[in-house]
């Protein structure tokens, strides 16, 4: 089996990712701004957002059960590592709750502290490979330029900063970002290499992975291209 790969990092400055639905939404003034090829809200890319991507193999063990399972395990991850770093984090495991912006919103696996979204995670799915992408807020996020952008009301930026938190926030100061970033790569891919070696360790069929339409991911799908995401 292909061994897992992933990367991780920040933006240098501010862009945008859409969902496919907003289209024609953006002022255009956020360069870059990125459409997805799938659905789901808006994310302000910047300094302030540590993304992440595990690229796994369509037979991995972790995607036998389906996306939903999928989804719980990858912010499982997360939430341990921000555990391993003193914050009391949670995995959501209650319905889709969408909205616009990314963050306001919820879904399975996303990561939660005291009720207020940290990390945003998501997932895109190919007959040969499977994404999973996550967001963590690290430092305060600039949410009135994210508003401005998409000619919301002033209001809507007091909406989202009540209802997200940061790393720097929970652990009252602000984290280094690119030690962060390495070392969340580095613990995604040896999770997902140790689940795959157990799991090859073991006798009996394979199950098939369940292969669905391509879910919500907060960036553009394609291959992996570390110039293009955390630029």
């Amino acid at each position: 089996m292909q061994m897992p790969m992933a990367l991780a990092g920040v933006s240098s400055h501010a862009g945008l990712s859409l969902g496919r639905s907003q289209r024609g939404e953006s002022a255009e003034a956020l360069s870059p701004c990125r459409l997805r090829a799938s659905g789901g809200g808006a994310v302000l890319l910047g300094p302030w957002l540590l993304r992440a991507v595990l690229l796994l193999p369509a037979g991995h063990p972790r995607l036998q059960p389906g996306p939903a399972a999928a989804a719980l395990w990858f912010g499982a991850l997360h939430r341990d590592w921000l555990r391993g770093h003193g914050i009391d984090a949670i995995c959501h495991e209650g319905p889709v709750v969408p909205h616009w912006a990314c963050f306001a919103g919820r879904s399975p696996g996303e990561v939660l502290v005291d009720g207020r979204k940290l990390t945003g995670v998501s997932q895109t799915w190919r007959r040969d490979r499977v994404q999973l992408w996550s967001g963590t807020l690290l430092s305060p996020v600039p949410w009135s330029m994210l508003c401005q952008e998409l000619n919301r009301r002033a209001e809507h930026a007091q909406v989202l900063a009540a209802t997200t938190t940061t790393v720097q926030a929970c652990l009252g100061h602000a984290p280094n970002a690119a030690r962060w970033a390495a070392e969340l790569a580095a613990h995604l891919r040896e999770a997902a290499a140790r689940d795959a070696t157990c799991a090859a360790s073991m006798q009996g069929p394979r199950a098939r992975p369940r292969l669905g339409p391509p879910v919500e991911a907060p960036m553009a799908d394609g291959p992996i291209r570390h110039e293009e995401l955390f630029s």
